[in-house]
This record gives structure tokens, C-alpha cells and sequence, in this order.
């Protein structure tokens, strides 16, 4: 039985946010951005200082782009390096709409297609997060990133054959990357076939860049298969055994549920963050 399409998410790969509405209390990342902002100069920076922001802490690029896009809108770079990093802290909502205010400015630029798609696909809205993907894929064919955040695109919007073919597409330009596998792997499980997203998996944590994630989704994937002790063990590595066992426990209720297939992304999520 297959999962519901819409469970899809980027998870191993593109960060992940909850909704936010412009009524909402700011977040705690946000309240300490804007408090950056307060601080700093209203002197342009130069282009040194635009080289060098990306060795700081992703809060610290924020506040950087988010004055320079603030002196001007029409800033290309700034635009899109705001919306980059506002996907990376979870603030999907303001990275979609960073681009997109940009994308009116700048229609073909291929840096800010790919910052819109992967910030929509990060949301959850492949359906959406196809047509920007595939324009930014067309004009920097050797870009693995974009190309597995347009599978996933393509996942959530429930065409796995095109999914699964732009995954391939990026393995082979960025061979054992994780979180392509990883993508590939709940592909697998997404259509109940966990027995062969397991050694995609496998493979992705031989890498040592694999994420927490990457065995988060190897553990769900053994719990499936119904092996609970060694998925635990898995999980165990970047949680508590309190935690872990408390992921087992909801995978088998989970496995019972008439609804079971719908609530894998959901599992998957459970004590892991990407």
C-alpha cells in the first residue's frame, strides 16, 4: 500500500519549517534577528564583507542579508541569500516570499528559481515547487542540489517515476551523496517498500557527512520491516533511549493503524529536525 503523496517531505535534505501566519508571535530566531538588525550599521557592506559573512552562524547571515535586502529590494544577491538562509533557520513562509518578491525583479534568474522551489519544497508544496525547479535545473544542469530538491518536488506532487528518475539524475553527479540517497530511500518506503530503502540508507551513513536524519529514516525503515531492537538501536545514536524507545513504540502503533502509511513522514520527524 502506497503512502499518501502529500506526506512527502524534504527530510535528509532541504530544512524543514512549520507554517507561520503574520499574526503569529515572532519566533525565538527571529525576535534574536531582529535584534541584530537594531545593532548593526546602515553602511552598505562591501564585497569583502559579503565573502566573508558565510563563515558566520546562520542567525548572523540573516541579520547581514536581511539589511542588505532591506536598503534595497532590488539587491539580487541579498535576496536570494535571504531567503537561502531564512529556509535553512525554518522560516519557509518569509524564504518563499523573499524570492518571490524577487523573481518579479529578476523572472530568469537561476539562483533565486532555485531559492523559491527550495523554499516551497521545504514547505511541502511540490505541486508548486516543480515549475521554478526544473527552469533553475535547465539552466545549471550540473547542480545536484537543485535537482533532488525537484525530486522531492516531484514526490510530494505524487509522480515517483520522476522523482525517482531525478534522484538517479543527481547520484550520478554527486555519487553516495546522503541526502540523495536518503530522498531515494523514502521514496521506497513511501511506496511500502522499506526492504529496498534500507541499503540506500545503509550506504548514505556510510558517508560521514550523513545527518541525523539520514539514520532517523534508517530506523523507521527497520521498524517497518518489523526489526524493533535494531531500529532502536539506530535510533538511540542522536537520541535519548528514553526518546528512542518512545519512536519504537509509536512506530507499532503506527504499524497497526488503518492510517499507518499516512503517518510515515510523521514518524519520521519524531525526535529529528532537520
Amino acid at each position: 500500500m502506497r503512502l499518501s503523496a502529500a506526506a512527502f517531505t524534504a527530510a535528509g535534505a532541504l530544512a524543514l519549517g512549520a507554517c507561520a501566519t503574520t499574526a503569529a508571535p515572532p519566533s525565538p530566531q527571529e525576535a534574536a534577528l531582529a535584534l541584530q538588525l537594531e545593532s548593526r550599521s546602515i553602511v552598505p557592506a562591501t564585497r569583502a564583507e559579503r565573502e566573508s559573512i558565510a563563515n558566520q552562524d546562520l542567525l548572523t547571515q540573516a541579520a547581514f542579508w536581511a539589511e542588505a535586502y532591506e536598503m534595497n529590494p532590488a539587491d539580487r544577491e541579498a535576496a536570494t541569500e535571504l531567503a537561502r538562509v531564512l529556509r535553512l533557520l525554518g522560516s519557509t513562509p518569509r524564504a518563499i516570499e523573499v524570492a518571490r518578491q524577487a523573481l518579479a525583479l529578476f523572472p530568469d534568474d537561476s539562483a533565486l528559481l532555485a531559492a523559491y522551489g527550495l523554499a516551497l519544497a521545504a514547505e511541502g508544496r511540490g505541486q508548486q515547487a516543480i515549475e521554478p525547479l526544473t527552469r533553475a535545473a535547465q539552466a545549471d544542469p550540473g547542480n545536484w542540489r537543485v535537482i533532488n530538491a525537484l525530486g522531492v518536488s516531484l514526490e510530494q506532487a505524487g509522480r515517483t517515476p520522476a522523482a525517482r528518475a531525478r534522484f538517479q539524475e543527481a547520484m550520478r553527479l554527486a555519487p553516495e551523496e546522503p541526502s540523495v540517497l536518503s530522498n531515494l530511500a523514502l521514496s521506497h518506503a513511501l511506496a511500502g517498500e522499506p526492504e529496498q530503502a534500507e541499503p540506500l540508507l545503509r550506504r548514505a551513513m556510510d558517508n560521514d557527512l550523513a545527518s541525523a536524519q539520514v539514520r532517523q529514516n534508517l530506523a523507521l525503515v527497520l521498524a517497518l520491516q518489523g526489526r524493533f531492537d535494531e531500529a532502536e538501536r539506530i535510533a538511540m545514536i542522536d537520541s535519548t533511549p528514553e526518546m528512542a524507545a518512545a519512536n519504537m513504540a509509536y512506530v507499532r502503533a503506527m504499524i497497526t493503524s488503518p492510517r499507518r502509511w499516512d503517518s510515515l513522514n510523521e514518524a519520521a520527524l519524531r525526535g529529528s529536525h532537520n
